[in-house]
Order: C-alpha cells, then structure tokens, then sequence
C-alpha cells in the first residue's frame, strides 16, 4: 500500500513539473539558462562549488527495499516546498516582459498568482503567467491568476497560514472569488488537454 501511495504522489508531482519542456519559449517570454530564476528547485548555492548554483544539476537517490527509513509515512511535503516554489516563481515572473511585479501564494491545493502588467496586452500577460505557474507545480493544483497588482497585498496575508485554518480557508477562497471576479481565466494547454480527456468516450 505504501508503495502505491509513494507512486502516485511522484507521478502527480512529475506531471505538474514536466510542462518546462512542453512549452515554446515565445509563450513563456523567457529564457532559462544557469544562474537564473530556477535556482530556486537547487539546493544551497553556499554549499556548491566557487559558489555557484546546482539548480543545473540532475537529482538523483537509489533506495533498496530492505532500508531501515522506508517504514516512514511519505507525504507530498516530502516532495513539495511551498514556499521555495513561491519565491522562485515570484521571481521568474518579473523576468517576463509582460510583467513588472509578482506575487504568489502556494497552498496545499492553489497556485495563486497576481501581477502588475507592464504592458496593455494583460490577457496575453495572464496566459503566460498561468501557464508557468501551472508548469511548476503538481498537476492537480488549480491556479488562478489576477492581473489586479492591489491583489498581491490581499495574497500576502496569508504567508505562513495553516492550511488546517477554518477561518482562514474561508477567506481564502473569499479571496479566490474576488480573483475570478477580477480576471477572466485564460484557457492553457493543461486546460485544454483535461478538457479533452473528459470528452473521449470511456471504452
């Protein structure tokens, strides 16, 4: 059972991180090369060598099934780090053309991400905001963009909060509405392809 548990949450984890190769760079608005935005998934750039990020650097472990360790309860929060996800995607918006300030929020179900455009092309500016976000977190989160920069302070108010927060969920999803309200949701390409796995007819 726990090695159902265990593949299910990596596959989940995998689908939402394996857009960075699915999109075209006109779309994203940027280019990631070393030393840039993405240094966030690394580990300590003080522990590289001459200082430098590892945030180019596969990721690997083996693991054996006679491991002591393997009877410990394996969650997403193994896999998942809110709040590096939120600071590196911060940044990685601000390097997009279309946008001049960023703010996002990671909950234990939503991307949430509002933005000041630089530009008058907004709804463009929020497809690419969305489809990045959508890019770097598991597939099953559901992100919601604004392009309403007064909404990066309302987002803000709940940096640290417990996801196990009645009052504070309330609010939330208070605060997702009004994001709704503010800016039509643009259609992505994960948007589009679930759309079509609901529409082909079960065998």
């Amino acid at each position: 059972m726990r090695t159902i548990v265990f593949i299910v949450i990596l596959c989940l984890f995998m689908q939402g991180c394996s857009g960075f190769t699915s999109m075209d760079k006109e779309d994203l608005a940027a280019e990631y090369g070393p030393e840039d935005s993405l240094d966030y998934i690394s580990n300590n750039k003080d522990d590289a060598p001459e200082g430098r990020s590892t945030g180019n650097l596969f990721g690997w472990n083996k693991s054996g099934s006679t491991e002591p360790d393997l009877d410990e309860d394996l969650s997403l929060h193994d896999l998942l780090d809110r709040q590096r996800i939120a600071e590196g995607l911060s940044r990685i918006l601000v390097t997009s053309p279309d946008v001049s300030k960023a703010g996002v929020l990671i909950t234990n179900e939503y991307a949430l991400a509002a933005f000041e455009p630089d530009s008058d092309a907004s709804s463009e500016a929020a497809k690419h905001v969305k489809m990045m976000v959508e890019a770097a977190v598991p597939y099953f989160f559901v992100t919601v963009v604004t392009d309403n920069p007064t909404m990066i302070q309302d987002l803000e108010a709940f940096k640290g909060m417990d996801a196990r927060s009645s009052e504070g969920r309330e609010a939330l999803h208070h605060t997702i509405d009004t994001m709704l309200e503010t800016t039509e949701q643009p259609t992505t390409p994960k948007e589009k392809a679930a759309s079509m796995q609901e529409q082909r007819p079960s065998p």
